[in-house]
């Protein structure tokens, strides 16, 4: 228990930082929100006409907006689903094979620190069909090279393949340290008791694992709904709008066609969206959805 000076004192410390995040993520939703209620401004008004829900109507009823939300599901449920699975089964290799060199687990992680426009034009150039590695290929099999980003069915699927390369590590590692921070004492009980691998992974690890499988879903799903940088730089959201997720469709609105009304509107959405996935995913892990735990 802290005394009160010592409150006092951590009051202090912490009351700087905590009026900087208010105004570096605060000040920005609530002018996003502002801007959503209001029309712009005028020439010759200095005041902003209030809008209602009238943003926010004439979002709904865009086709282009239902399509870019569509495209943000799509993409964040496969990327979460991906790249959980071949983190969780790297982590647990990795966990009962204790005999490989450290350097393996520092590689792995490596394409996680990769900033997202080097890794984007890095596949770009990949999913070249004129000078491309995946066109040499194709060439040297005898077939005709592909361009994975000019056909509106492949583009996007060739973005999902980026995000997994690039992201998978991080669940990765919060799946391993979770691992290595469990406690061995039930595991060597499993053992004496005959479990083999498979029994202690579904029985002991993945229900230990829970709070951290909600914790690595959660965050990757507030990663997938904000992604821009690689997606942008590979395919500027085509061909047409296959690739155009809700980030994508922000940033067309608010930069492409000026409509600063319309863009905040739908980064609210976007936000109101992110942060209900993330209230279901710790209702969902509260109630034992994860890993095939027990409620609390």
């Amino acid at each position: 228990m802290l005394s009160p000076k010592n409150q006092r004192s951590l009051i202090v410390f912490f009351f700087p930082g905590c009026v900087l995040l208010t105004l570096l993520i605060g000040w920005p939703v609530f002018e996003s929100a502002f801007s959503s209620i209001t029309f712009a401004q005028q020439k010759n008004s200095q005041a902003s006409l209030f809008a209602g829900l009238a943003h926010y109507k004439n979002l709904l009823s865009q086709s282009s907006f239902w399509n870019a939300l569509g495209l943000a599901g799509l993409f964040t449920l496969v990327t979460t689903a991906l790249e959980l699975f071949i983190g969780l089964a790297i982590a647990l290799f990795l966990y009962f094979q204790r005999t490989l060199p450290r350097i393996v687990e520092i590689l792995l992680i490596l394409p996680m620190f990769i900033l997202p426009v080097v890794s984007g034009l890095t596949f770009r150039y990949i999913y070249d069909p004129n000078d491309g590695p995946l066109a040499f290929i194709f060439d040297a099999l005898g077939y005709e090279p592909a361009a994975p980003l000019a056909d509106s069915f492949w583009a996007f699927w060739s973005v999902v393949v980026q995000d997994i390369w690039r992201m998978w590590p991080f669940l990765f590692l919060i799946v391993y340290a979770g691992l290595k921070a469990l406690p061995r004492s039930a595991q060597e009980a499993a053992r004496m008791d005959g479990a083999n691998t498979r029994q202690l992974i579904t029985h002991i690890l993945l229900p230990a694992l829970r709070p951290t499988l909600g914790i690595a879903i959660g965050l990757k799903i507030m990663e997938s709904l904000k992604v821009f940088t690689e997606v942008y730089v590979m395919t500027g959201g085509g061909p047409g709008e296959s690739t155009s997720l809700l980030s994508l469709y922000v940033v067309k609105q608010a930069f492409h066609f000026f409509q600063v009304g319309p863009a905040s509107a739908a980064s609210i959405l976007l936000l109101v969206l992110g942060m209900t996935l993330a209230w279901s995913v710790t209702k969902l892990q509260n109630r034992g959805a994860f890993a095939g735990g027990t409620g609390r």
